[in-house]
């Protein structure tokens, strides 16, 4: 069973996805923050983040920053929001970008994808 971190401040979105990703068999943790995402990142290893842009404290490109070191660079992120994003992900770990609001089998159809290993030169999917 894959162990899927969501990352996003709308807790009535993060509760939805939740419930979810649970039923489809996967385990989920929640974080309402980027700050309490890298603590989370700290002590656990998920196998993939779901992770917002646009969040207080520290937002999802402030994370994904600090998701280049060693440790964590290889850990798969689908990055989400309702904005399209200002910059072109280039980080080898973002698999795809979800505009919110997006559809259910959408997001279940890229999370799969998202757990394969990445073929070798393979690029960002922004949907």
């Amino acid at each position: 069973m894959s162990h899927i971190l969501i990352v996003d401040d709308e807790s009535d979105v993060a509760e939805a996805l939740c419930a979810v990703l649970e039923l489809e068999g996967y385990e989920v943790s929640v974080v309402g923050d980027g700050a309490a995402c890298l603590r989370f990142l700290g002590e656990q290893r998920p196998d993939l983040v779901l992770l917002d842009l646009m969040m207080p404290v520290l937002n999802g490109f402030q994370v994904l920053d600090a998701m280049q070191d060693d440790a964590l660079r290889d850990v798969p992120v689908i990055m989400m929001s309702a904005a399209r994003p200002e910059r072109v992900f280039s980080e080898p770990n973002v698999r795809a970008f979800l505009k919110k609001p997006f559809e259910l089998q959408g997001l279940l159809d890229t999370i799969e994808q998202a757990l394969r290993p990445l073929p070798s030169g393979v690029g960002v999917n922004v949907g």
